[in-house]
């Protein structure tokens, strides 16, 4: 016997929910004044969520972006590092008589240190 309440409950609850769901698909459940009551507080809450809705949107797509800028400045320094290198190294004595060799220039290493000049 208790089954058969619990069914019935069921039942009820089961109806009375596609009852609610027809309602608010046909659009009568604004027509009820207990709802007409609270439609500001509908509406605010459906704005809250088409703008939280929008912010998430908006986050998302900057974090997104700031990744592939991240990547890029990652390139970039490494591609600074490479290249400070190279110039530390075109600058070494002994790669610019290396250059010089290559060339065939008839420029050759000072064997006599340099000489400080005073002026009065």
């Amino acid at each position: 016997m208790e089954e058969t309440n619990n069914i019935r409950e069921n039942r009820n609850t089961d109806s009375n929910s596609n009852n609610i769901l027809k309602d608010i698909i046909s659009g009568k459940i604004f027509i009820n004044k207990n709802i007409q009551k609270h439609l500001r507080y509908i509406f605010f809450l459906f704005f809250i969520a088409v703008f939280y809705i929008g912010y998430c949107y908006k986050v998302e797509t900057t974090a997104i972006e700031n990744k592939k800028l991240d990547r890029e400045l990652m390139l970039l320094r490494v591609e600074y590092v490479n290249q400070l290198n190279k110039l530390s190294n075109a600058k070494k004595k002994s790669e610019i008589i290396k250059k010089l060799h290559d060339r065939h220039s008839t420029l050759k290493e000072s064997k006599t240190p340099f000489k400080r000049i005073k002026t009065k």
